[in-house]
């Protein structure tokens, strides 16, 4: 067994389906790999019609959030390499082997990050779904920070030992905490360009108010021990942000109506997370689970 792939999934069957048949057709073959996924909901039981692979195995882990379910993936696991990635993603053919042949390429490196493209939901691109093309998720940016989202992480099983498992405790910005402590500690990442997934850009803005209102309680979270600063709402987001606009208009792929939409939904988003600071603090309400 080389690799273990762990997938947390919380009710989105239909989304893992499609990443699963994407799993079955790999260059790597079967028996070198297995697939662990971590149903995050026990009481949602896997689907009659559902096909799962022959490598593959679905478990269930109760406590709410990714984290908690990819600690349970890990612990299931059985191959000293593991490749996280998320229910709604499509790895390429070669993921499985560009993963182990970085791995073996870099015998000093415990962490990889794999790349993630953003492909659109229908033939052409909506304005929300070029926001997140264009300012959302970039992990080539991320690995050179030190960081990587699980989404396409790919982590020697030992780091574990080293680093500790990831917060089961957080529902949102797991993946940028535990890379936070794996830089301290010394481990180095490289960007796996090869190892890619696919996933499709958020569709609607819903979807990504939900997201910044995740991103902005891990955050909150972060930084509980500031105090009293910490119940100051970022005033400066009610502001939109002119450096944003000056950096898309540059783009010569972008018409201005475009751009003038991209803008609108950053600032719809910016208010959002000032929204979500006055609801958690002020009003003591809990975080959202999706």
């Amino acid at each position: 067994m080389d690799a273990s792939v762990i997938i947390p999934t919380y009710h989105s069957w239909d989304k893992l389906q499609s990443c699963l048949d994407c799993l079955a057709s790999q260059t790597v073959e079967p028996e070198k790999f297995e697939i662990v996924v971590v149903n995050n909901d026990p009481s949602d039981p896997t689907p009659a019609d559902f096909r799962l692979p022959a490598n593959a195995q679905i478990i269930t882990e109760g406590k709410p959030g990714s984290y908690a379910a990819r600690n349970k993936g890990i612990a299931a696991a059985r191959a000293e390499l593991l490749f996280f990635t998320d229910s709604d993603c499509l790895p390429v053919p070669e993921y499985v082997e560009s993963g182990l042949r970085i791995a073996r390429e870099h015998p000093e490196v415990s962490r990889f990050g794999g790349d993630v493209a953003l492909v659109p939901n229908g033939s052409e691109w909506t304005a929300v779904e070029l926001y997140d093309y264009h300012l959302g998720l970039e992990q080539r940016k991320w690995v050179e920070r030190g960081r990587a989202v699980t989404a396409n992480l790919i982590v020697r099983r030992d780091m574990f030992d080293r680093v500790g498992l990831f917060n089961s405790e957080v529902l949102s910005g797991g993946d940028m905490e535990w890379n936070d402590r794996a830089a301290a500690a010394g481990e180095p990442i490289v960007f796996a360009a090869d190892a890619i997934v696919r996933h499709p850009a958020r569709a609607t803005l819903r979807e990504f108010a939900q997201k910044t209102r995740r991103i902005e309680g891990a955050r909150i979270r972060r930084n509980a021990r500031r105090g009293a600063i910490n119940y100051i709402p970022p005033i400066q987001k009610l502001i939109p942000s002119f450096r944003t606009f000056k950096k898309l208009r540059k783009n010569p792929d972008l018409s201005w109506p475009q751009v003038l939409a991209i803008w609108r939904v950053q600032y719809i988003l910016r208010l959002v997370r000032v929204s979500e600071t006055v609801r958690l603090l002020w009003f003591r309400q809990p975080d959202v689970r999706k």
